[in-house]
């Protein structure tokens, strides 16, 4: 799928802030001195302070067993319709979902068709690859925090970021809503499951979109 210039920021690489440098003191230079001078002693650096970004969403647990795309595409849709949402069931037959499920791609064109029937105005849905832990966070960061949006992420059903991990491989639908900065990065989940939020680390949270195969995707204004 081709990528429109306006959602580059959503896919591209992190852009590191340079590091802060410490100002060095310098004690004047002088011929000589009449008495010692107190040593000047840097402030030890403070812990970086944590803070969360997040986006509101209207949620509702999904209605069938195979409907968690229906369901994250609804929260999804609820940052962009102001009223009306669709109901799951129309979302599913938007997205040509089966017992078996939904597709990517049929994920995105139910957005697409959802936005173009219920919203106003232009709008991007774009597929989500992240190649690393960074790049996902990245997306999340760009998404949540500067569209203002949710983003969709798929993940294996047992293999969730909280919780016991179990064998069961059955490809499961989640949306990120926000994520936490500071000394521990966590994102912040909500699952159609059961109608549940959670706070998973960055780093159990892409090692389940790693596992499910490093699907997302995300919509927003054009």
């Amino acid at each position: 799928m081709t990528r429109t210039p306006r959602m580059t920021a959503l896919i591209g690489a992190a852009i590191l802030a340079p590091p802060l440098l410490a100002a060095a003191t310098v004690a004047p230079a002088h011929a000589a001195q009449t008495a010692p001078r107190a040593a000047v002693v840097a402030p030890a650096p403070s812990a970086e302070v944590a803070a969360t970004k997040s986006v509101s969403i209207k949620v509702q647990k999904q209605q069938r067993d195979y409907w968690c795309a229906p369901a994250a595409g609804r929260a999804l849709l609820s940052r962009l319709i102001s009223s009306g949402l669709p109901s799951q069931s129309k979302l599913a037959g938007y997205m040509g979902t089966k017992s078996s499920g939904t597709s990517n791609p049929g994920f995105r064109n139910g957005l697409r068709k959802a936005l173009s029937t219920y919203g106003s105005g232009q709008y991007d849905v774009v597929a989500l690859r992240p190649g690393s832990q960074s790049a996902f966070l990245t997306n999340v960061k760009a998404g949540v925090g500067s569209k203002k949006v949710a983003l969709a992420y798929r993940v294996l059903f047992g293999y969730k970021p909280w919780g016991s991990q179990v064998n069961n491989k059955t490809g499961h639908l989640m949306v990120v809503r926000g994520y936490t900065t500071g000394s521990g990065t966590k994102i912040l989940w909500w699952d159609p499951w059961d109608n549940t939020y959670h706070t998973a680390s960055l780093a159990k949270s892409w090692a389940s979109v790693k596992k499910g195969g490093r699907y997302g995707t995300v919509a927003a204004k054009s």
